[in-house]
C-alpha cells in the first residue's frame, strides 16, 4: 500500500494519535534539561547555580508553550513574543550552565521551525544552530560539534513530527469542508434542476390556463383539448421531479425544440429555428436543450414578444447558437416597463444557472438588447475535448 493510500484513511482518530506521539516525544525532550541543571547544582556557586536553574526552567517553560500549542495547533499572538524572551535565555544559558547547556540546544530552533511560517523558519532553525558553535559551551571542539549535529538531528526530527501531525489536522480539515462543498453542491445542482423543470412547466400551463379560461362556453371540444394538453403538461412536470430526485434526468435536444416550437405558437409567438449541426457532442446538445427551455421560460414571463428566432453561426470548432425574440418593447409612455422587462430578461437566476451548464461543457453564454429585440448567445464546442469530464448536469462522466 502507498503512502497515498494511507492518507486516505486518514481520520479523527489517526490525527489524534500523530498530535499524541508528537506531544509524548516532545515533552519527553524536555527531560534534557536535567542534565544542564544537574551540572550546575553540582559544580557552580549558589548564586551561579540559582540564575542557571531559572534560565534553564524558563527555557524549557518557553519550549514547552509553544512545541504544545504547535501540536495542538493553537497559536496566539503571545507566541511571537514567548519566542523573543526564548531567544534572550538561550543566549544566556551557556554562561550560566556551562558546556552541558548542548543538551537542551534543539529547542530554540525546534521553536523557530514550529512558530514562524516560510524563510523566516528556516532563517531562524539554521541560525540558532550556528549560535551553538561560537556561544562559550566548552574548549572541546569535538564535544561542540557533535552536540551540535546531535542538536541538528533532533530539532529537525521533532519539526519533522510536529509539522506532519498539523498537516494531518489540516487534511481532515479539508476533507471535512470538502464534503460540506459536495453537499452545497449538489443542493445548488438539484434546485437548479427543480428551477428549470418546474418554471417552464408552471409558466405553460399558466399560459394555458389563461387562454382556456378564455374559451367560450359553447366551444367545448376546444377546452378539453386545452385542458388535456395541460394535463399532460402537468405529468411529465412530475414524472420529471422524480427523475430528478432519482439523479436519471436526461433532456433531449430534439425533443426540447419541438416542444418549445409548440408552446411558442400556440402563445401566437412566429418560430422560426435553424437546424443544428448533427455533429454536436451529448453534452453539449444537452446544455443547449436547457438553454433553449430558459429561452423559452424567459419569453413566456419576461416578453411579449410575436417571433422567436434561433440561429446557427460556424466559426471553425466553435459554434453560436443565438435565441432571440422581440419581446422588449419600451412602452413610449413608460420607459421605465421595458427597461423591467429587459432586466429581468437579462438578470433571471435561471440564466445564471445556464452560464454554469454552459461552463462546464466548455461554452459560454452572452445576452443583450437593441431596437426592442433580447438575443440569448450561446458559444459552444463542436467537438467536446476528450479532456471534459464534467457534464452539462453537472454530474462526473
Amino acid at each position: 500500500m502507498g503512502a497515498s493510500q494511507r492518507l486516505r484513511g486518514v481520520g479523527p482518530g489517526t490525527v489524534r494519535l500523530a498530535r499524541a506521539t508528537a506531544g509524548v516525544f516532545l515533552v519527553g525532550m524536555a527531560a534534557f534539561a536535567a542534565v544542564p541543571l544537574a551540572e550546575a547544582l553540582g559544580a557552580y556557586s549558589s548564586v551561579r547555580v540559582a540564575t542557571a536553574v531559572v534560565l534553564i526552567i524558563g527555557l524549557t517553560g518557553c519550549y514547552l508553550w509553544l512545541a504544545v500549542r504547535a501540536v495542538l495547533d493553537r497559536g496566539s499572538r503571545w507566541d511571537l513574543a514567548v519566542l523573543a524572551v526564548m531567544c534572550v535565555l538561550a543566549l544566556a544559558v551557556p554562561f550560566a550552565a556551562g558546556p552541558t547547556w548542548l543538551s537542551v540546544g534543539f529547542m530554540l530552533p525546534l521553536a523557530f521551525a514550529v512558530t514562524l511560517r516560510g524563510r523566516w523558519a528556516a532563517l531562524g532553525f539554521f541560525a540558532s544552530l550556528a549560535a551553538g558553535l561560537v556561544l562559550p559551551a566548552s574548549q572541546d571542539l569535538s564535544w561542540v560539534l557533535f552536540g551540535s549535529l546531535q542538536n541538528l538531528l533532533t530539532a529537525g526530527a521533532l519539526a519533522g513530527l510536529t509539522i506532519f501531525a498539523t498537516l494531518l489536522a489540516e487534511l481532515q480539515r479539508t476533507r471535512e469542508e470538502a464534503a460540506k462543498l459536495a453537499i452545497t453542491e449538489e443542493r445548488l445542482r438539484f434546485a437548479r434542476e427543480l428551477h428549470d423543470v418546474l418554471g417552464h412547466n408552471l409558466s405553460v400551463i399558466a399560459m394555458r390556463t389563461e387562454l382556456g379560461i378564455r374559451i367560450p362556453p359553447q366551444e367545448i371540444g376546444r377546452l378539453r383539448r386545452e385542458l388535456t394538453e395541460i394535463h399532460d403538461i402537468a405529468s411529465r412536470s412530475l414524472h420529471d421531479v422524480r427523475a430528478v430526485v432519482k439523479g436519471y434526468r436526461e433532456m433531449s435536444l430534439e425533443r426540447e425544440l419541438s416542444g418549445v416550437r409548440r408552446v411558442l405558437e400556440t402563445a401566437g409567438v412566429r418560430c422560426d429555428f435553424a437546424e443544428l449541426p448533427p455533429s454536436l457532442a451529448p453534452e453539449v446538445r444537452v446544455a443547449l436543450a436547457w438553454a433553449v427551455r430558459e429561452a423559452a421560460t424567459n419569453l413566456l414571463r419576461h416578453s411579449d414578444a410575436t417571433v422567436c428566432l434561433l440561429g446557427v453561426e460556424t466559426d471553425g470548432d466553435r459554434i453560436t447558437v443565438t435565441v432571440a425574440n422581440d419581446g422588449v418593447r419600451p412602452d413610449t409612455g413608460s420607459l421605465a416597463t421595458g427597461a423591467a422587462v429587459a432586466e429581468a430578461a437579462v438578470g433571471g437566476s435561471g440564466l445564471a444557472g445556464l452560464d454554469e451548464r454552459l461552463a462546464q461543457v466548455g461554452g459560454s453564454c452572452g445576452r443583450h438588447t437593441e431596437d426592442g429585440w433580447f438575443t440569448l448567445s450561446l458559444d459552444v464546442p463542436g467537438r467536446l475535448p476528450a479532456a471534459t469530464l464534467t457534464s452539462a448536469t453537472g454530474d462526473r462522466r
